[in-house]
């Protein structure tokens, strides 16, 4: 017994996760200027509130969804000085997506917010938060009942908003198919397949298109950009270009930088970008990020922003 207790204490250490070495330093991204509006793209890391809503949910305490909205919210003022739209994924419902707007206007800063009820077993989703000036009109889920083998092509399906203000035309916030067990012939086919759908859609859609969310696919890396690689073909401008080359990453796998998180717009809103932006202190971090359950940091991605506007 005492030599599996020293095996177990000696071993634990080896597989728990520690910080990546040689990180960026934390830090936040600019405010927008007058005249100027922001869009953020965030993974929030399995923002789940304190019900069991389904087999495969992992509810936390009362006491962390407190902890973890008001550190989201946190996030959200101090670091990426409040876009005006925020494109969220991994939230699990209406109500938490509520506490996080209650615990912003606390902050002064009073935004709405759209999700649908996805196919996601687990019940985590994507969703929209926005402040003035921004306007949005109809909302709806697109392809929430295409199929793939006999179950939902989507488990998170693309959110599509009608822009109103600051500009008319068509917001989507994505978080496309993960890469695990990505050598199995149907998550290739799966993911390859979600990227068709989508950037057929695309292109069959009068401009201005704006794409936003995690996208689990990046280029330069064989396989794993395939999914990458077919979305370019929709002729929206990937605005990682705006940044340095070492700059372009939201996240870090086994401590290697990739650019997960995307934002695509139509090419003609090229001349309205004024700037791009990431945040660091989130990726990388996983001690951190797993021995506070993600109150410090609050997320295992970084965010990407774009700001429109002259």
């Amino acid at each position: 017994m005492r030599l599996s207790i020293l095996i177990v204490l000696i071993i634990f250490p080896l597989l728990a996760p520690a910080d990546c070495a040689r990180l960026a330093p934390a830090r936040g991204v600019p405010a927008a200027p007058d005249q100027i509006w922001a869009l953020a793209t965030l993974n929030l890391w399995r923002l789940r509130d304190d019900h069991k809503n389904s087999e495969l949910d992992d509810p936390v305490t009362s006491v962390l969804l407190k902890a973890r909205v008001n550190a989201v919210a946190e996030f959200i003022v101090e670091e990426l000085k409040a876009p005006h739209i925020l494109a969220l994924q991994e939230v699990e419902n209406q109500a938490v997506l509520d506490r996080l707007v209650d615990r912003l206007a606390q902050r002064s800063y009073r935004y709405r917010s759209v999700l649908r009820e996805g196919n996601d077993p687990s019940g985590i989703d994507v969703a929209v938060m926005y402040r003035l000036p921004v306007k949005i009109g109809a909302v709806r889920t697109l392809f929430p009942d295409q199929r793939f083998h006999g179950h939902a092509l989507y488990s998170r399906p693309p959110l599509l908003l009608a822009l109103e203000a600051p500009l008319a035309g068509k917001l989507v916030v994505v978080h496309w198919r993960s890469a695990r067990d990505l050598k199995k012939a149907w998550v290739y086919e799966k993911r390859q397949t979600q990227a068709a759908l989508l950037a057929n859609w695309v292109t069959a859609q009068a401009p201005p298109v704006i794409i936003a969310g995690d996208f689990n696919t990046t280029w330069g890396a064989g396989r794993f950009s395939a999914s990458y690689e077919r979305f370019e073909q929709s002729g929206l401008l990937n605005l990682w270009s705006f940044l340095p080359e070492k700059e372009r990453y939201s996240f870090r796998h086994r401590c290697r930088p990739q650019a997960l998180d995307h934002i695509w717009v139509s090419p003609g809103l090229k001349p309205s970008v004024s700037k791009v932006a990431v945040s660091r202190g989130n990726a990388g971090r996983y001690g951190s990020l797993y021995g506070s359950q993600g109150v410090a940091p609050i997320s295992d991605h970084d965010a990407l922003v774009v700001y429109f506007g002259h």
